[in-house]
């Protein structure tokens, strides 16, 4: 049986980029909150934004946001097996840090909330410009926010983003398949015959 690859806890710029940005921690309150807040709670913006752009009832945004959906779901799925393949300690176990919140000691790399953040971004932004830069934006500070806080390595971030941009593009160039495509067109002519029903009989 082949042993995991456990990926490097210490030197090299990874770890100097993460001694950089921790070290920003403690030192504002008002910082300190919004980090960690950005840090534990993207996941619940992102489903918002989703929700948000589902009820704007415009097809091309509904589109955008069942695949983003999709695309983020197989790219945390694809984020354990990398994980359990490129095991990694968080940064707290391997040094000193400046933790400003609880985690698990499940593997730094790659980072789910990034890994999320960049797949949901990835997916809108082919549908929906404005609304997919704005996400990816948020992305970044996302992305921040987990190194500001203690939780990954800039490295583990770097590679939940790729790993969620990736997967998104694959998904939305397979939705645009024949078979696919023609599929969701036919659900999402049905929502809007269903909405337009629905309005006739108020």
């Amino acid at each position: 049986m082949n042993t995991p690859t456990q990926l490097p806890s210490s030197g090299g710029i990874d770890y100097t980029l993460f001694q950089a940005v921790n070290g920003l921690a403690g030192q504002s309150q008002a910082l300190d909150a919004f980090m960690v807040a950005t840090a534990k709670y993207a996941p619940i913006i992102y489903a918002l934004a989703l929700a948000a752009l589902w009820l704007t009832w415009a097809p091309k945004n509904q589109r955008a946001a069942l695949i983003a959906g999709i695309s983020a779901l197989l790219a945390l799925g694809l984020g354990q097996i990398v994980g359990h393949i490129f095991p990694r300690d968080r940064p707290y176990l391997a040094h000193h840090v400046s933790l400003l919140i609880t985690h698990s000691p499940d593997t730094s790399f790659p980072s789910d909330h990034t890994t999320l953040a960049f797949a949901v971004a990835a997916a809108v932004w082919v549908f929906n410009r404005r609304a997919g830069i704005s996400l990816a934006v948020f992305g970044l500070l996302v992305a921040f926010a987990r190194v500001f806080v203690g939780a990954h390595y800039p490295g583990d971030v770097v590679g939940g983003a790729v790993l969620g941009t990736i997967t998104s593009l694959a998904v939305v160039s397979l939705a645009r398949t024949g078979i696919i495509n023609r599929s969701l067109d036919r659900i999402f002519d049905f929502l809007t015959r269903f909405r337009l029903a629905a309005k006739a009989f108020k």
